[in-house]
């Protein structure tokens, strides 16, 4: 048994008023997890949402935030693919039922959702890689196929998994128009490689999307923001267009006509990168590794967080900035 510190919270709120730094204990690991000592661990929405109690795989407390980690393997069970000591980056079993998160000393992570690191990727960039590009591959490479030459919309394109839409978009070959609300973010957009950017304070935005694709639409639609806007961007797609369902961010699913879908030869699809088979899992997994040792890809960090200001790390997310949201372990409790 390992003893060591965790966040968490012990009803649904504020993660200013609910959010606790206590004690914990972390027994050896079951098959299929592995036992890690977090180094850093990215955030994003959704911890946010199950602290709050809006998030439906979390459906009661306590909470442990903290869906993806990177670290050292320090326990495995018997049979396991990976070795005691080596570097990983993975996600942690925090909807397993008793919510065990990556906000702490240790995490457990699934083995089937666990990568090594690459030896030049930073403890920081590992912690945000795997949800935003597992998403972004579930989406664009198995669920709504981009070929070479569509054209792509990416709607919250600074976001993590829009941000990872944009890289991997381009590792494809598409032509990436990215949506973003603040210059900041426009910019960050532009600098991770979309080819053309539109903000969503533009008046009229989804004209200027038109305008980008010369009015011939955009191919597929990546949203992860769901609501008005998602509504707004089907305007933009072309005949044959698909729209990859990804998340709410803006509090509200999209919400879809069948007889607009019909009468303009459109489909959605559902993306939930979480409902793939262990051999579908490890061949993206492949995949991607692939792309980030030829330097296709890689973590579009923003803000990093120390440990003790974790409170403030997942409220920042309400109205985050740019990049991928990391927590890194402070050197106490190292």
């Amino acid at each position: 048994m390992i003893k060591g510190r965790a966040w968490r919270a012990d009803e649904f709120g504020d993660p200013m008023e609910v959010l606790q730094l206590c004690g914990d204990e972390w027994e050896n690991p079951d098959e299929g997890t592995l036992l890690v000592k977090v180094e850093a661990c990215g955030i994003g929405l959704p911890d946010l949402f199950m602290t709050q109690g809006r998030y439906p795989i979390v459906a009661s407390p306590p909470v442990h935030p903290g869906q993806e980690v990177s670290g050292r393997v320090i326990s495995v069970p018997p049979g396991s693919a990976f070795r005691v000591g080596e570097r990983v980056m993975g996600i942690t079993i925090y909807g397993s039922g008793w919510w065990r998160g990556g906000l702490a000393d240790y995490a457990f992570v699934q083995e089937r959702k666990c990568l090594r690191i690459p030896a030049e990727m930073s403890d920081e960039a590992a912690a945000g890689f795997v949800i935003g590009f597992r998403t972004a591959h579930a989406a664009l490479v198995e669920r709504v196929p981009v070929t070479a030459g569509e054209r792509v919309l990416i709607l919250g394109g600074a976001g993590s998994s829009g941000a990872a839409a944009i890289q991997l978009s381009k590792a494809l070959g598409a032509e990436v128009i990215a949506v973003a609300g603040s210059d900041e973010k426009l910019r960050f957009c532009e600098t991770i490689g979309a080819d053309h950017v539109v903000s969503y304070g533009e008046e009229g935005w989804p004209d200027a999307v038109a305008g980008a694709t010369r009015g011939r639409g955009v191919d597929v639609i990546f949203d992860p923001v769901g609501g008005a806007t998602a509504l707004a961007a089907l305007a933009t797609l072309a005949t044959r267009g698909r729209i990859a369902l990804v998340g709410f961010a803006s509090g509200e699913w999209l919400k879809l006509d069948a007889q607009d879908m019909v009468l303009r030869n459109y489909s959605a699809v559902g993306v939930f990168s979480g409902g793939f088979s262990a051999n579908e899992d490890a061949r993206a997994f492949a995949d991607l590794a692939e792309m980030v040792e030829r330097g296709a890809i890689n973590t579009p960090l923003g803000s990093v967080f120390e440990f003790d200001q974790t409170r403030e790390a997942i409220c920042s997310l309400s109205r985050p900035g740019p990049g991928k949201t990391v927590v890194r372990m402070s050197s106490e409790g190292k």
